[in-house]
């Protein structure tokens, strides 16, 4: 079946977010987040988003991303896209539909220079950390019918916060620590500049963007605990960051992993996401190494799996 494929225009928005719910029922989108996510994002553009049309009704969509507007303390991907939703209605799957949705976008993509194409690992705006392997197999079939290879499976873990309680060699832990000068702490103001600093200089990525703009909320109102803090001698070696249900992103300084103070942050951010009420905690990308040595003690569970794939142009 031949669709008509022409880029995204603004009425749209109603029949591309159907699309979506019917064909990633497992990631619902609303018109706000589609909007936030999508549409605001300085890197969109309409070209790279392609809906595709049967007799007047939109029956599918995809969305790349050529990033124009660098993304801060991060590598140059001057050389590479995105892909980070692809969907079809289920009733015209299988007839070349998403074929040709992929086909443009592709060509969007080597339109702006890109020689690589990673379907999903584009921040800030992913939806989810590629394929999921279990709820959309098809769709992974799909994309290595189209030469597109694994790279590597992140999971999401899920942990339930009804019981949760801090171990008593956490509280052990950190007592050891603090007779050693570490302090384990809620965000302050005066440690804004150090955790910008401390995240431009350990992590590269969106990092620095999460914890400035956490930073900013939490002066407007949003709890400090949002943000936890270790310092040792007045120096920020570690932090960790939830927003509602969302655990992360935590890192160590990488001079100082090994000691346990990546499991302090964590079971004190637990804490203070139980304390503000939620009752599960939760991240969506992370890998089977983190996990056995981080988030499996705490009770954490796989609840996705993922492929991370990408395509050579």
């Amino acid at each position: 079946m031949n669709a008509i494929i022409e880029p995204f225009k603004p009425d749209d928005q109603a029949g591309v977010l159907r699309v979506l719910a019917e064909a990633m029922p497992v990631d619902p989108i609303s018109q706000a987040k589609f909007v936030r996510q999508v549409l605001l994002d300085h890197n969109f553009r309409a070209a790279g988003a392609p809906v595709a049309r049967v007799n007047d009704q939109i029956v599918g969509f995809c969305l790349s991303i050529a990033r124009q507007v660098p993304l801060e303390n991060a590598p140059s991907d001057s050389d590479r896209g995105y892909i980070t939703l692809l969907g079809v209605l289920p009733e015209f799957q299988r007839k070349g539909i998403g074929s040709q949705l992929l086909a443009a976008a592709e060509a969007y993509l080597g339109s702006r220079g890109r020689k690589l194409v990673m379907v999903s690992s584009y921040a800030p705006g992913y939806f989810i950390c590629g394929v999921d392997v279990n709820n959309y197999t098809a769709g992974l079939s799909f994309f290595a019918k189209h030469g597109y290879t694994e790279v590597y499976r992140p999971i999401a873990m899920e942990l339930p916060l009804w019981n949760f309680a801090v171990p008593k060699w956490v509280h052990e832990q950190r007592a050891k620590l603090r007779d050693h000068g570490v302090i384990v702490e809620p965000f302050r103001a005066e440690l804004t500049l150090p955790i910008l600093e401390f995240a431009e200089n350990e992590f590269q990525g969106d990092w620095v963007r999460v914890y400035r703009e956490t930073m900013g909320q939490i002066m407007i109102g949003d709890s400090p605990a949002r943000i936890i803090v270790a310092r040792e001698n007045g120096k920020v070696i570690g932090f960790s960051h939830h927003d509602n249900e969302r655990f992360g992103p935590i890192g160590v300084g990488a001079a100082q992993r090994g000691r346990g103070i990546g499991h302090i942050l964590m079971y004190e951010s637990l804490t203070a996401q139980r304390n503000a009420g939620f009752r599960t905690a939760w991240f969506l990308w992370s890998d089977d190494k983190t996990a056995a040595r981080l988030y499996n003690v705490a009770g954490f569970k796989e609840v996705r799996r993922f492929a991370l794939v990408r395509k050579e142009l």
